[in-house]
Protein backbone atom coordinates (compact mmCIF):
# COMPACT_ATOMS: atom_id res chain seq x y z
CA UNK A 1 0.00 0.00 0.00
CA UNK A 2 1.23 3.35 -0.96
CA UNK A 3 1.65 6.35 1.68
CA UNK A 4 -1.38 7.86 2.15
CA UNK A 5 -4.02 5.57 1.21
CA UNK A 6 -6.63 4.56 2.88
CA UNK A 7 -7.26 1.19 3.74
CA UNK A 8 -10.78 1.74 3.67
CA UNK A 9 -10.97 2.30 0.13
CA UNK A 10 -13.80 0.23 -1.24
CA UNK A 11 -13.42 -2.02 -4.18
CA UNK A 12 -16.88 -1.47 -6.83
CA UNK A 13 -17.86 -4.98 -7.94
CA UNK A 14 -19.91 -5.02 -10.93
CA UNK A 15 -23.59 -5.58 -10.04
CA UNK A 16 -23.90 -8.47 -12.98
CA UNK A 17 -26.60 -10.44 -13.17
CA UNK A 18 -26.63 -14.78 -13.94
CA UNK A 19 -27.88 -15.09 -17.52
CA UNK A 20 -28.85 -18.10 -19.27
CA UNK A 21 -26.50 -20.00 -21.33
CA UNK A 22 -23.58 -18.41 -19.31
CA UNK A 23 -20.90 -21.23 -19.08
CA UNK A 24 -20.14 -20.12 -15.49
CA UNK A 25 -23.41 -21.19 -14.74
CA UNK A 26 -24.00 -23.78 -16.93
CA UNK A 27 -23.07 -27.62 -15.51
CA UNK A 28 -23.09 -29.12 -19.01
CA UNK A 29 -23.00 -28.10 -22.55
CA UNK A 30 -26.01 -27.87 -24.30
CA UNK A 31 -26.42 -29.93 -27.93
CA UNK A 32 -25.86 -27.00 -29.44
CA UNK A 33 -22.29 -26.18 -27.98
CA UNK A 34 -21.16 -29.85 -29.28
CA UNK A 35 -21.90 -28.92 -33.12
CA UNK A 36 -20.26 -25.98 -32.39
CA UNK A 37 -17.05 -27.28 -31.06
CA UNK A 38 -16.97 -29.94 -33.61
CA UNK A 39 -16.36 -27.30 -36.09
CA UNK A 40 -13.87 -25.56 -34.23
CA UNK A 41 -12.23 -28.94 -33.72
CA UNK A 42 -12.07 -28.91 -37.24
CA UNK A 43 -10.80 -25.31 -37.99
CA UNK A 44 -8.09 -26.05 -35.39
CA UNK A 45 -6.74 -29.40 -37.20
CA UNK A 46 -7.07 -27.34 -40.34
CA UNK A 47 -4.58 -24.51 -38.91
CA UNK A 48 -2.32 -26.80 -37.04
CA UNK A 49 -2.10 -29.00 -40.58
CA UNK A 50 -0.38 -25.78 -42.65
CA UNK A 51 2.96 -24.48 -42.07
CA UNK A 52 3.24 -21.88 -39.49
CA UNK A 53 3.79 -19.12 -41.80
CA UNK A 54 0.43 -19.99 -43.42
CA UNK A 55 -1.60 -19.44 -40.69
CA UNK A 56 -2.10 -15.69 -40.16
CA UNK A 57 -2.55 -15.27 -43.94
CA UNK A 58 -5.36 -17.82 -43.82
CA UNK A 59 -6.62 -15.82 -40.77
CA UNK A 60 -6.61 -13.00 -43.00
CA UNK A 61 -8.31 -14.47 -45.71
CA UNK A 62 -10.73 -15.38 -43.45
CA UNK A 63 -11.55 -11.92 -41.55
CA UNK A 64 -12.30 -10.78 -45.61
CA UNK A 65 -15.00 -13.22 -45.75
CA UNK A 66 -16.50 -12.25 -42.24
CA UNK A 67 -16.34 -8.64 -42.69
CA UNK A 68 -18.13 -9.19 -45.91
CA UNK A 69 -21.07 -11.50 -44.37
CA UNK A 70 -21.24 -9.14 -41.23
CA UNK A 71 -23.72 -6.58 -41.93
CA UNK A 72 -23.94 -5.13 -38.28
CA UNK A 73 -20.35 -4.88 -37.27
CA UNK A 74 -18.79 -3.17 -39.91
CA UNK A 75 -20.78 -0.69 -39.72
CA UNK A 76 -20.05 -0.71 -35.65
CA UNK A 77 -16.65 -0.32 -36.72
CA UNK A 78 -16.91 2.77 -38.95
CA UNK A 79 -18.78 4.71 -36.94
CA UNK A 80 -16.61 4.14 -33.53
CA UNK A 81 -13.80 5.67 -35.73
CA UNK A 82 -15.98 8.41 -37.25
CA UNK A 83 -16.43 9.36 -33.74
CA UNK A 84 -12.75 8.40 -32.38
CA UNK A 85 -10.71 9.64 -34.94
CA UNK A 86 -12.72 12.30 -36.89
CA UNK A 87 -9.81 13.88 -39.06
CA UNK A 88 -9.87 10.32 -41.02
CA UNK A 89 -11.61 10.17 -44.81
CA UNK A 90 -14.37 7.55 -45.15
CA UNK A 91 -12.22 6.24 -47.35
CA UNK A 92 -9.04 5.69 -44.65
CA UNK A 93 -12.00 4.31 -42.16
CA UNK A 94 -12.80 1.82 -44.28
CA UNK A 95 -9.12 0.28 -45.17
CA UNK A 96 -8.79 0.25 -41.71
CA UNK A 97 -11.73 -1.63 -40.43
CA UNK A 98 -10.77 -3.95 -43.98
CA UNK A 99 -7.47 -4.30 -41.70
CA UNK A 100 -9.32 -4.56 -38.46
CA UNK A 101 -10.89 -7.91 -39.71
CA UNK A 102 -7.83 -9.46 -41.29
CA UNK A 103 -5.68 -8.48 -37.79
CA UNK A 104 -8.59 -10.13 -36.04
CA UNK A 105 -8.53 -13.18 -38.19
CA UNK A 106 -4.79 -13.75 -37.90
CA UNK A 107 -4.47 -13.35 -34.35
CA UNK A 108 -7.27 -16.12 -34.02
CA UNK A 109 -5.28 -18.25 -36.21
CA UNK A 110 -2.06 -17.24 -34.95
CA UNK A 111 -2.90 -18.36 -31.34
CA UNK A 112 -4.51 -21.82 -32.12
CA UNK A 113 -1.11 -22.19 -34.50
CA UNK A 114 1.25 -21.18 -32.11
CA UNK A 115 0.36 -25.01 -29.61
CA UNK A 116 2.75 -26.74 -32.55
CA UNK A 117 5.81 -25.11 -30.61
CA UNK A 118 7.58 -25.85 -27.27
CA UNK A 119 9.05 -22.80 -25.13
CA UNK A 120 12.42 -22.76 -26.98
CA UNK A 121 10.29 -22.04 -30.51
CA UNK A 122 8.10 -19.50 -29.18
CA UNK A 123 10.79 -17.66 -27.29
CA UNK A 124 13.12 -17.84 -30.66
CA UNK A 125 9.91 -15.84 -32.70
CA UNK A 126 10.03 -12.58 -30.15
CA UNK A 127 11.50 -9.44 -30.15
CA UNK A 128 11.08 -8.06 -26.95
CA UNK A 129 11.55 -3.65 -26.30
CA UNK A 130 11.40 -2.23 -23.08
CA UNK A 131 11.69 -5.48 -20.73
CA UNK A 132 13.90 -3.39 -18.18
CA UNK A 133 10.99 -1.18 -17.99
CA UNK A 134 8.63 -4.06 -16.61
CA UNK A 135 11.31 -5.49 -14.36
CA UNK A 136 11.99 -2.46 -12.37
CA UNK A 137 8.12 -2.40 -12.03
CA UNK A 138 8.57 -5.97 -10.71
CA UNK A 139 10.69 -5.55 -7.26
CA UNK A 140 11.13 -8.69 -5.50
CA UNK A 141 8.41 -9.57 -3.04
CA UNK A 142 5.51 -7.26 -4.79
CA UNK A 143 3.39 -8.24 -7.53
CA UNK A 144 2.84 -6.88 -10.65
CA UNK A 145 -0.35 -5.55 -13.16
CA UNK A 146 0.30 -5.98 -16.73
CA UNK A 147 -2.58 -3.70 -18.68
CA UNK A 148 -3.50 -4.69 -22.13
CA UNK A 149 -6.15 -4.38 -24.94
CA UNK A 150 -7.87 -6.13 -27.72
CA UNK A 151 -5.11 -4.54 -29.98
CA UNK A 152 -2.58 -6.84 -32.16
CA UNK A 153 -1.69 -10.20 -30.68
CA UNK A 154 -2.97 -9.65 -27.19
CA UNK A 155 -3.27 -13.19 -26.54
CA UNK A 156 0.41 -14.12 -27.17
CA UNK A 157 0.99 -11.95 -23.98
CA UNK A 158 -0.03 -15.08 -22.13
CA UNK A 159 2.92 -17.16 -23.17
CA UNK A 160 5.19 -14.05 -22.90
CA UNK A 161 5.25 -13.21 -19.61
CA UNK A 162 4.69 -16.91 -18.37
CA UNK A 163 8.28 -18.19 -20.18
CA UNK A 164 9.73 -15.03 -18.84
CA UNK A 165 10.82 -15.20 -15.04
CA UNK A 166 7.25 -16.55 -13.60
CA UNK A 167 3.41 -17.55 -14.90
CA UNK A 168 0.81 -14.80 -14.87
CA UNK A 169 -2.50 -15.27 -14.24
CA UNK A 170 -4.93 -13.44 -16.76
CA UNK A 171 -8.21 -11.85 -16.56
CA UNK A 172 -10.60 -13.30 -18.90
CA UNK A 173 -14.23 -13.31 -19.81
CA UNK A 174 -15.11 -17.01 -21.00
CA UNK A 175 -16.48 -17.91 -24.60
CA UNK A 176 -20.25 -19.10 -24.14
CA UNK A 177 -19.12 -22.62 -25.28
CA UNK A 178 -17.68 -24.27 -22.58
CA UNK A 179 -15.71 -26.99 -24.63
CA UNK A 180 -14.34 -24.15 -26.75
CA UNK A 181 -13.84 -22.55 -23.97
CA UNK A 182 -11.97 -25.58 -21.64
CA UNK A 183 -9.64 -25.70 -25.30
CA UNK A 184 -8.66 -22.33 -25.02
CA UNK A 185 -7.93 -22.66 -21.12
CA UNK A 186 -5.62 -25.49 -21.94
CA UNK A 187 -3.52 -23.14 -24.19
CA UNK A 188 -3.43 -20.30 -22.19
CA UNK A 189 -2.41 -21.78 -19.57
CA UNK A 190 0.02 -24.65 -21.08
CA UNK A 191 3.46 -22.98 -19.57
CA UNK A 192 1.98 -22.22 -15.87
CA UNK A 193 -0.47 -19.29 -16.13
CA UNK A 194 -3.59 -19.30 -14.93
CA UNK A 195 -6.97 -17.86 -15.91
CA UNK A 196 -9.15 -15.75 -13.83
CA UNK A 197 -13.18 -15.49 -14.82
CA UNK A 198 -13.97 -11.59 -15.24
CA UNK A 199 -16.71 -12.47 -13.23
CA UNK A 200 -16.10 -11.56 -10.08
CA UNK A 201 -12.57 -11.16 -10.13
CA UNK A 202 -11.47 -8.61 -7.59
CA UNK A 203 -10.61 -11.41 -5.31
CA UNK A 204 -8.60 -13.50 -7.68
CA UNK A 205 -6.53 -10.71 -8.14
CA UNK A 206 -5.62 -9.58 -5.33
CA UNK A 207 -4.55 -12.70 -3.72
CA UNK A 208 -2.60 -12.91 -6.82
CA UNK A 209 -0.82 -10.26 -6.36
CA UNK A 210 -0.15 -9.74 -2.35
CA UNK A 211 1.99 -13.58 -3.21
CA UNK A 212 3.95 -11.56 -5.19
CA UNK A 213 2.53 -12.77 -8.78
CA UNK A 214 1.81 -11.39 -12.34
CA UNK A 215 -2.22 -10.20 -13.35
CA UNK A 216 -2.49 -9.14 -16.83
CA UNK A 217 -6.04 -7.84 -17.59
CA UNK A 218 -7.65 -5.91 -20.97
CA UNK A 219 -9.26 -3.12 -19.80
CA UNK A 220 -10.48 -1.47 -23.40
CA UNK A 221 -14.04 -3.02 -23.23
CA UNK A 222 -17.43 -1.39 -22.65
CA UNK A 223 -18.63 -1.27 -19.03
CA UNK A 224 -22.06 -0.26 -17.42
CA UNK A 225 -22.42 3.48 -15.85
CA UNK A 226 -23.39 2.31 -12.55
CA UNK A 227 -19.96 -0.36 -12.78
CA UNK A 228 -17.29 2.40 -14.49
CA UNK A 229 -15.55 6.09 -13.90
CA UNK A 230 -16.36 7.99 -16.54
CA UNK A 231 -12.81 9.28 -17.94
CA UNK A 232 -11.43 10.44 -21.12
CA UNK A 233 -11.14 7.57 -23.90
CA UNK A 234 -10.39 9.28 -27.47
CA UNK A 235 -11.87 12.35 -25.97
CA UNK A 236 -15.17 11.16 -24.87
CA UNK A 237 -15.97 10.81 -21.03
CA UNK A 238 -16.81 6.90 -21.57
CA UNK A 239 -17.03 4.45 -18.74
CA UNK A 240 -14.09 2.38 -17.97
CA UNK A 241 -13.06 -0.02 -15.44
CA UNK A 242 -12.15 1.50 -11.89
CA UNK A 243 -11.22 -2.08 -10.63
CA UNK A 244 -7.30 -2.05 -11.75
CA UNK A 245 -6.88 1.61 -10.07
CA UNK A 246 -8.70 0.65 -6.92
CA UNK A 247 -6.38 -2.76 -6.70
CA UNK A 248 -3.05 -0.69 -7.51
CA UNK A 249 -4.12 1.78 -4.74
CA UNK A 250 -4.79 -1.11 -2.26
CA UNK A 251 -1.75 -3.08 -2.60
CA UNK A 252 0.90 -0.70 -3.97
CA UNK A 253 1.21 -3.01 -7.08
CA UNK A 254 2.60 -1.11 -10.03
CA UNK A 255 0.93 -1.30 -13.87
CA UNK A 256 3.02 -1.87 -16.82
CA UNK A 257 0.97 -1.24 -20.39
CA UNK A 258 2.60 -3.98 -22.46
CA UNK A 259 1.32 -4.81 -26.43
CA UNK A 260 1.92 -7.84 -28.73
CA UNK A 261 2.68 -6.40 -32.55
CA UNK A 262 2.85 -9.33 -35.60
CA UNK A 263 5.68 -9.24 -37.39
CA UNK A 264 6.30 -11.01 -40.87
CA UNK A 265 7.57 -13.92 -41.14
CA UNK A 266 5.37 -15.83 -37.81
CA UNK A 267 7.00 -13.35 -35.18
CA UNK A 268 6.05 -11.24 -32.80
CA UNK A 269 7.13 -8.10 -31.16
CA UNK A 270 6.35 -7.33 -27.89
CA UNK A 271 6.68 -3.46 -26.85
CA UNK A 272 6.55 -2.60 -22.84
CA UNK A 273 5.72 0.83 -21.87
CA UNK A 274 6.57 3.17 -19.03
CA UNK A 275 5.11 1.87 -15.66
CA UNK A 276 2.21 3.29 -14.04
CA UNK A 277 2.97 3.96 -10.20
CA UNK A 278 -0.06 3.88 -7.76
CA UNK A 279 -0.44 7.31 -6.87
CA UNK A 280 -3.65 9.87 -4.96
CA UNK A 281 -6.08 8.36 -2.97
CA UNK A 282 -10.18 7.69 -2.42
CA UNK A 283 -11.95 7.89 -5.50
CA UNK A 284 -10.01 10.83 -7.40
CA UNK A 285 -6.90 8.45 -7.18
CA UNK A 286 -9.03 6.20 -8.92
CA UNK A 287 -10.51 8.10 -11.56
CA UNK A 288 -7.20 9.81 -11.95
CA UNK A 289 -5.24 6.57 -12.64
CA UNK A 290 -7.67 5.10 -14.75
CA UNK A 291 -7.38 8.03 -17.34
CA UNK A 292 -3.93 6.96 -17.49
CA UNK A 293 -4.59 3.70 -18.12
CA UNK A 294 -7.34 4.61 -20.82
CA UNK A 295 -4.51 7.53 -21.96
CA UNK A 296 -1.79 4.35 -22.70
CA UNK A 297 -4.29 2.21 -24.78
CA UNK A 298 -5.18 5.17 -26.51
CA UNK A 299 -1.69 6.36 -27.68
CA UNK A 300 -1.15 2.65 -28.44
CA UNK A 301 -3.94 2.71 -30.72
CA UNK A 302 -3.49 5.99 -32.34
CA UNK A 303 -0.20 4.78 -33.33
CA UNK A 304 -1.48 1.16 -35.41
CA UNK A 305 -5.82 1.90 -35.44
CA UNK A 306 -5.97 -0.88 -37.66
CA UNK A 307 -5.07 -3.27 -34.79
CA UNK A 308 -7.68 -2.46 -32.00
CA UNK A 309 -11.10 -4.37 -32.31
CA UNK A 310 -12.89 -1.18 -33.56
CA UNK A 311 -16.22 -3.84 -33.95
CA UNK A 312 -17.14 -3.66 -30.34
CA UNK A 313 -19.09 -1.22 -29.29
CA UNK A 314 -16.92 0.97 -26.83
CA UNK A 315 -19.64 4.31 -26.84
CA UNK A 316 -22.82 2.57 -26.69
CA UNK A 317 -25.32 4.25 -24.47
CA UNK A 318 -26.70 1.72 -21.69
Amino acid sequence: MTPGTPRSLKIRRPRTKRRTGDPRSAARPRPRHYLEYLVFAAFRGLVRALPFAAARPLGALLGDLARLVDFKHPRIAAANLARALPALSAAERKRIVRRCYRNVGGAICDTLSLARFDAVEICRRLSIEGWELFERAERPGRGVFVLSAHFGSWEVLGPVLSLYKAPVQFVIRPTHNPLVEGDMRRLRERFGSRTILKRRAARGMMKAILDGGRVAVLIDQRVHPHEGVAVPFFGDGSHSTPLLAQLSLRTGAWVVPMFVYPEPGGRFRVVVREPIPPAGEGEEGVRSLTARYMKAIEDEIRGRPEMWLWMHERWRVH
